[in-house]
C-alpha cells in the first residue's frame, strides 16, 4: 500500500506541476485575455462598479448613420493592422493618449491608443468641463475611463466573432472615436452624474455624437 500511495503522491505532484506551468505560460502569452476571464469569474464590475447611466438612454441615442456622418468627409483611411497603424502614430498623424490626471487609457487589445489631434482635443476639452463641474459641487475629481480607440480593420473582424456591437464599417477605424466606460466605482456615483452630464453638453454643442451601449457598459463616442 505505501508503495502506491508514494506513486500515487508522486502521480499528483507531477499533475499539479504541469498545470501550473501550463497556467503560467498561457498567462504569459494572453496577459489581458486571462485578466478578462478573472475579472468576469469573480464578478469585479459587480461587486465594486455601479453599471447604471441615468438618463443615458434618453442622451445619447445616435446611431450607425450619425456617426458615419461625423467621418464622411475626414478621418483616416483605415489600415489593416497594427503595424499600419503604428506608421500613423510615429508620424504624429494620429496622438498617442496616456493615462493622465484626466483619464484612464486601460489596456486594449482590439485597437492602440490614438486619435486625430480633433478627438485628442475633444477629450481634454471634456476633462475641463467634467473638472470645472466637480470643483463646482466641491467633488474631488475623478478621472474617467478610456476604453477604446483606433482599431485596424484585422482587429474589427477579430472582434466581431465575440462582440455584437462592433460592425465591419466600424467608426473606430477613422481615428475619431473612442468609447469611454460608464462604470464609476459606487463610492463615485455623483461624479458619474457630472460626468455624464458634461458629455452631454458637449453633445448638445454639436461637438459629438454618442451612442449609450449596454452590452460593452461603455459610451460610443465620435467627434465632429
Amino acid at each position: 500500500m505505501s508503495v502506491i500511495n508514494t506513486k500515487f503522491k508522486q502521480i499528483s505532484l507531477l499533475l499539479i506541476g504541469s498545470i501550473f506551468v501550463i497556467v503560467f505560460i498561457v498567462g504569459m502569452l494572453y496577459p489581458r485575455q486571462i485578466k478578462r476571464i478573472i475579472k468576469k469569474l469573480i464578478a469585479w464590475d459587480a461587486i465594486f462598479y455601479d453599471s447604471s447611466c441615468k438618463n443615458c438612454e434618453e442622451l445619447f441615442q445616435d446611431g450607425v448613420a450619425e456617426h458615419e456622418n461625423a467621418y464622411r468627409y475626414e478621418g483616416i483611411k483605415p489600415r489593416e493592422d497594427f503595424k499600419d497603424l503604428q506608421k500613423l502614430l510615429d508620424r504624429r498623424i494620429l496622438m498617442e493618449i496616456k493615462t493622465s490626471e484626466n483619464y484612464e487609457v486601460e489596456q486594449m487589445d482590439a485597437s492602440l491608443p490614438g486619435l486625430l489631434p480633433k478627438g485628442y482635443r475633444f477629450i481634454n476639452r471634456l476633462a475641463r468641463e467634467y473638472r470645472a463641474r466637480c470643483i463646482q459641487n466641491k467633488l474631488a475629481y475623478i478621472p474617467f475611463r478610456i476604453t477604446s480607440a483606433v482599431r485596424t480593420k484585422e482587429s474589427v473582424k477579430a472582434l466581431r466573432k465575440r462582440n455584437g456591437n462592433a460592425i465591419e464599417n466600424s467608426a473606430h477605424l477613422k481615428g475619431k472615436t473612442i468609447d469611454i466606460s460608464y462604470l464609476f466605482k459606487k463610492t463615485d456615483l455623483k461624479q458619474k452624474e457630472l460626468f455624464i452630464q458634461s458629455l452631454a453638453k458637449l453633445k448638445a454643442e454639436g461637438l459629438c455624437y454618442v451612442k449609450y451601449e449596454t452590452n460593452m457598459k461603455c459610451l460610443h463616442i465620435t467627434c465632429r
